[in-house]
This record gives structure tokens, C-alpha cells and sequence, in this order.
């Protein structure tokens, strides 16, 4: 019932049902038993298609063939034709010689035009054949258009040097981004591999006019084969480098988009910059003209890729659990201050809500803390595994996993043990306070690991007697304030019965005849621990 309240309060779930399942031992049987229900179960209703009504066709004109979603289709259902040949989609669009190798293919071409009519029949509410009949007539018309144009010399021959020209050239013309494109499909098949094709479209990009309606028209006609070409595993290996696991392949994808913020992030974290691998001279060249604020639909379709695949339970870095944790952490700091209106900041906290499911689950945790560490070493391993993941559940499951942690033999033997000095155990537990009501303060559970971790402190102050100690001691008075003072604030002690009995003791020390004549000898001293006082009596 708990789990059931704390999962409807996180705002995550829009319902919860309880119900208790009890066994007949005679005959097997298990009889259902709801305790609580509450939320909207409610779910809409799949739209059917009225009978004898048929859905619009998803192309209408030869010129629809040529649009963003009909480009993806031909190269999803074409894929394999498309990799023997190294091109792109939006080439065999703009390239007649490619049209007709497909079309003379035969059962190739026509399996393609069958794996695209099949479920376009069932979302008209029509027939596999009638849209086939359909289909052909627009591919004709495209083909004969294409066909025209290249008949009649129309697509100019561009070149690095003289592509700024040609897009001047064509702004005005009303088959503008007809016409380019085919002349950039023409120059990308002067290249026989990826790496080619890639080098000389971004050749073409770095030439392209610096302003105006002439780069609007560039960039736009650009970005479709460089889409493309982003979307293909194997130009993404020619440009991020060959055996990089998928968390290495998201940093370096997240440099394509965001490389300032990368940049911050490995500057902050020292962590973080030696699992991000150095981008590759091709991924600076795409960085950089993705920088460019025409890119903006460019980019936010890599980040949806990449938020695509840190949602996925994929493991980020398999050989090293916690090298994995740390790729995470710098990959949710990069997109989050990447995020934009395409690649919104609600996005990219789903896909780390997601992530965080598997770094809580069993058989990761279980792989995270296989190398053998001390207790409050691994301890603090799960703190940092709690403040990688995000969500209520998540949170919650992380802390349950450091309780169970906590509360082993193991660590309270540990803790206890005279190898170290009192002093260092008691900073190690305010060290581990301090991490896990920073990061979990609202966090279901919390409150019980941290009113454990406050008593452990007390009970080593108590067994080693600090406090009595430095009260029978000769050290001087302000000396002792500040000792006591760091104690009570949690800075050397877990908040708990150390850091109350060292408060009692510092308020007593502090009305000590010669502890006010030194410090009127000090006034800036006097000050600084009347603040500090100040501040301990407001934390009470």
C-alpha cells in the first residue's frame, strides 16, 4: 500500500491497483482480491475506419515521394538495395542512372512496393493491390520528371568552388530545391564510399553562401543526405571511429549536437573526460555545421536517436558497471543543457527515467558491485548510483539497495573497527550523510537510512569518548569551540546524538568565563562563531 501511495504521489503513474491474490490448496485455483484502486484507468479507444470509407493515401503527387517521411519509408523498405550500393535515398530520388538500376532489379523494386503496401492498405482500409495500382502511376510520374531534367542538363555541376554561385543562381527559380538537389546528388556520386560521400558533402557545406536566402536554400537541401548519412551504422563508425561501445558511440553523438556543452561537463568532471572519447576530424566538421541554427531540425532528430538509445536496456559500457554510471551522469548533464524545442528537456528526462530502471535493477547492481571493496567503499558506490538516477521508483530503489548496505554485518563490523581512528570513521559517516540527503532528501525511505547513519556516529563518539576527551583536554577554548562547532554542524559528524551532544558541549564551552575573555581578545573570531552558533540554533 505504501509502494502503491508513493508511486501515485511521484506523478509518474496516473493509476495504481493493489489486489491479493490467495491460493486454494484443494484445487489450485487463485482468487483475486482488489484492496485499493484509484487513478484513470480509462485508455481511448483504437480509431477503426468506417466500412466503405478508405483513408486518404499517404502520396498523392510524384512530388510527395520527395518529402521527409517518404524518404525514411524508401529508405527503411530499400535498405539492403541501398547499402550495396553505398547511396543514400535522397540520391536514388535525384539520380537517374540509380532509378533505373532499381527498376530493372525487378523482384527487388516490386518487394519493396509490397513491404510498403501492406500495412498502408490496413491504415486506409483498403487492399494491398489497390494501393500497389496506385503507387505506380506517381513513381512513373517522378521517374519521367527526373528523367526530363536530367535529358535536359538542368541540374548544374557544382563544385566546392562554384556551389556558393549555383545557390545564388537558384533562389529565385520556382524548382529550386529540385534543382540543387540533383545537382548534389550528382556530386555525391562521384564518391564510391561513405567516407567520400561524406568528405564531399561537407565540402560542399563549408562552401555554401554565408547569409541570405541562398544558405537557407543550401543547408535545407544539405541536411537530407547528411540525415541520412547519420542514420547509417556504418557512416556513423567511419565518423566516430570503429570499436567504441554504445556508451562512448552516445558521448561521441552527443558531440555532434552539443559540443560546448560536452566540453563544460569534461571540464567539470574529470570523470566524465576520460570516458568521452576526442571527436574525429569528420565529427568536428559535422559539429560544426549542425552549430548552425538552420540545423535545428538536424539536430533535434540525432538526440531523439540517442535519447532512443539510452531509454533502451542496452548496457552502456558492459565490461565496467561503474565507468557506466559515470558515461550516464555526463550524457543527462550534455542533453539537458542541450535541450531545445526539439530535443525537449521533458524528453530527455524520460529517456534517463528509463535508463534509470536498469541501473537500479538486480543484475546490474549485482555487476556494479562485483570487485570486492570495503564497506563504506561500496557504500558510497550505491550514494553515486543514487544521485545518477532520477524518478520517485527509481530513487527509492536505490536507497533501499544503500540501506541494505548499510544495515549489513559487514559494514557495522567495519565501522567499528579500531583500524582506523574514531575521528576519520565519524568524517566518513557525515561525508556519507551529507551525499545522501543531498541527493535523496525526497526520496521515499531516506529518513530511516539517515536516522541509522546518525546513530552510528553517535555510538562510535560515544565507545570512543571524543567528546569527554576534548572536554578533559588542554586545548585552548576557541580551539575547542571550533572543533565542537564542526562537529554539531555535521562537517566531521553525522547529524544525529554525536552532533547533539557536541552542540550541548559547545554551548557550555562557550559560556566558559575564559572562553569569552579570549575571544574578546579576537574580535573577527568572536564573530565567526557567533554565526556559526547562530546558524546550529536555527538548524535545531
Amino acid at each position: 500500500m505504501q509502494l502503491a501511495n508513493d508511486m501515485l504521489a511521484s506523478g509518474e503513474f496516473v493509476a495504481i491497483k493493489v489486489s491479493r491474490e490467495t491460493r486454494d490448496p484443494e484445487t489450485g485455483e487463485f482468487t483475486s482480491s482488489i484492496i485499493r484502486k484509484e487513478g484513470d484507468f480509462s485508455a481511448p479507444a483504437p480509431k477503426r475506419p468506417n466500412p466503405g470509407v478508405s483513408a486518404p493515401p499517404t502520396c498523392k503527387a510524384a512530388a510527395d515521394l520527395y518529402g521527409p517521411q517518404a524518404r525514411v519509408k524508401i529508405a527503411e523498405f530499400l535498405e539492403g538495395w541501398l547499402g550495396r550500393k553505398s547511396v543514400t535515398a535522397f540520391e536514388l530520388l535525384h539520380r537517374m542512372d540509380l532509378v533505373d538500376s532499381l527498376r530493372n532489379a525487378g523482384s527487388e523494386f516490386q518487394h519493396a512496393i509490397q513491404k510498403f503496401a501492406v500495412p498502408e492498405a490496413l491504415s486506409r482500409g483498403s487492399n494491398v493491390h489497390e494501393v500497389i495500382r496506385s503507387l505506380h502511376p506517381l513513381i512513373d510520374q517522378a521517374a519521367s520528371r527526373l528523367r526530363a531534367a536530367t535529358k535536359g542538363q538542368q541540374f548544374p555541376l557544382v563544385t566546392p568552388s562554384d556551389f556558393a554561385a549555383a545557390c545564388e543562381a537558384l533562389v529565385e527559380q520556382d524548382e529550386r530545391l529540385f534543382l540543387l538537389a540533383g545537382a548534389v546528388a550528382a556530386d555525391l556520386g562521384l564518391a564510391e564510399t561513405w567516407s567520400g560521400k561524406l568528405d564531399r558533402l561537407l565540402a560542399l557545406a563549408e562552401a555554401a553562401p554565408k547569409a541570405g536566402a541562398g544558405r537557407d536554400l543550401a543547408l535545407h537541401v544539405l541536411a537530407q543526405p547528411l540525415g541520412e548519412m547519420l542514420n547509417s551504422a556504418q557512416v556513423m563508425n567511419d565518423v566516430l571511429g570503429e570499436d567504441l561501445d554504445l556508451g562512448a558511440r552516445l558521448a561521441a553523438t552527443a558531440q555532434l549536437i552539443a559540443p560546448a556543452a560536452i566540453a563544460v561537463v569534461a571540464q567539470m568532471d574529470p570523470t566524465a573526460a576520460a570516458l568521452i572519447p576526442p571527436p574525429t576530424r569528420p565529427a568536428a566538421r559535422i559539429g560544426k555545421l549542425l552549430a548552425d541554427s538552420r540545423m535545428g531540425v538536424l539536430r533535434g532528430l540525432v538526440g531523439k536517436r540517442i535519447l532512443a538509445e539510452i531509454a533502451s536496456q542496452k548496457r552502456l559500457r558492459p565490461a565496467d558497471a561503474a565507468q557506466e554510471v559515470e558515461i550516464a551522469r555526463a550524457l543527462a548533464t550534455t542533453l539537458t543543457v542541450a535541450a531545445d524545442k526539439q530535443m525537449t528537456s521533458e524528453a530527455v528526462r524520460e529517456a534517463f527515467i528509463a535508463r534509470s530502471a536498469a541501473l537500479v535493477g538486480s543484475e546490474f547492481v549485482s555487476a556494479y558491485l562485483k570487485t570486492p571493496r570495503p564497506a563504506m567503499a561500496e557504500a558510497l558506490a550505491l550514494t553515486r548510483l543514487l544521485e545518477s538516477v532520477v524518478g520517485g521508483a527509481h530513487k527509492r530503489q536505490a536507497v533501499r539497495w544503500l540501506l541494505s548496505s548499510v544495515t549489513s554485518l559487514r559494514f557495522e563490523t567495519e565501522i567499528h573497527s579500531p583500524g582506523l581512528p574514531a575521528a576519520e570513521r565519524l568524517a566518513q559517516l557525515a561525508g556519507l550523510y551529507r551525499r545522501v540527503a543531498r541527493t535523496g532528501k525526497d526520496a521515499a525511505g531516506v529518513e530511516p537510512l539517515l536516522m541509522l547513519l546518525g546513530e552510528l556516529g553517535g555510538k562510535i563518539e560515544a565507545e570512543a569518548k571524543l567528546i569527554a576527551n576534548l572536554h578533559r583536554g588542554y586545548t585552548p577554548p576557541v580551539q575547542k569551540l571550533q572543533v565542537l562547532i564542526r562537529m554539531a554542524a555535521g562537517e566531521t559528524a553525522p547529524p544525529g546524538p554525536a552532533a547533539d551532544r557536541a552542540k550541548r558541549e559547545a554551548n557550555r564551552v562557550m559560556n566558559q568565563p575564559e572562553t569569552t575573555e579570549e575571544l574578546s581578545r579576537e574580535p573577527k573570531v568572536l564573530h565567526q562563531i557567533q554565526t556559526l552558533m547562530r546558524a546550529l540554533d536555527k538548524a535545531a
